[in-house]
């Protein structure tokens, strides 16, 4: 709309000073010239600071599922940081418990530069016990149905301003691992499960004790097995 008022404020400046006479020449050539100056200056007050347009804050939240083997006790998140020391991170994990395979989320889409650096994303190790990922996302929306009027043919409206998601894992029942420390898991896993093996098959109470646990407590049980692996890879907490 704006560009069609400067369109029809530069043709009345044209038709009031060269094809109506008198004294109404000046009186609609100022008037058409002055509405000219206006239109033209609102238009680059406003691709310069959004003038009329407000910021649109929402949030969602939803749960998210391990990343590894679907049946095993504990849950699994893959990371892989963006850049150095950023604390942006792509992370693998299921959307859907019942997807067959893991989805990499967050990673940045090289084909739209400029929305990807307004999108970030991070975790955290908290003492709850599901794992859910909320995502904060700030858009533009015009502030009255007049500025879309007016301003509305940029198709700006609902233009990304930032996104910011962050990933909760519960500490004791979940592990995030990069991908060398997974593929290091996945080469010492069978010899790990073969000890295991042994020392329960040479502890049959020990075998029922963690059976029972397994079943009773799967919480516990799984918090175990964390433990376990993260004493394996060498990570401390």
């Amino acid at each position: 709309m704006i560009i069609l008022l400067i369109i029809l404020f530069a043709a009345f400046v044209i038709i009031g000073f060269f094809y109506v006479k008198g004294a109404a020449s000046w009186i609609v050539g100022s008037l058409s010239m002055l509405l000219l100056a206006l239109s033209m200056i609102a238009l680059a007050y406003h691709d310069q600071t959004n003038w009329g347009m407000k910021e649109v804050t929402t949030t969602s939240t939803h749960q998210i599922y391990t990343a590894g083997d679907k049946t095993a006790p504990y849950g699994l998140m893959i990371k892989a940081e963006i850049g150095q020391n950023t604390g942006n991170y792509v992370l693998v994990f299921r959307n859907n418990a019942n997807s067959a395979k893991p989805d990499t989320n967050f990673e940045p889409n090289q084909n739209n530069i400029v929305e990807s650096v307004k999108k970030s994303a991070t975790y955290q190790l908290t003492d709850t016990t599901t794992a859910k990922v909320q995502t904060t996302t700030t858009r533009l929306e015009f502030s009255s149905n007049l500025m879309k009027l007016l301003f509305g043919i940029g198709g700006e409206q609902n233009t990304l301003v930032k996104q910011h998601s962050v990933v909760s894992v519960p500490q004791d029942t979940w592990l995030v691992l990069t991908q060398s420390q997974v593929e290091t898991l996945t080469k010492k896993a069978p010899q790990m499960q073969a000890q295991m093996e042994a020392e329960l098959k040479a502890n049959p109470a020990k075998a029922l004790q963690l059976a029972e646990l397994q079943k009773s407590n799967p919480k516990e049980y799984a918090k175990m097995q964390v433990e376990q692996i993260k004493q394996l890879l060498g990570i401390k907490d």
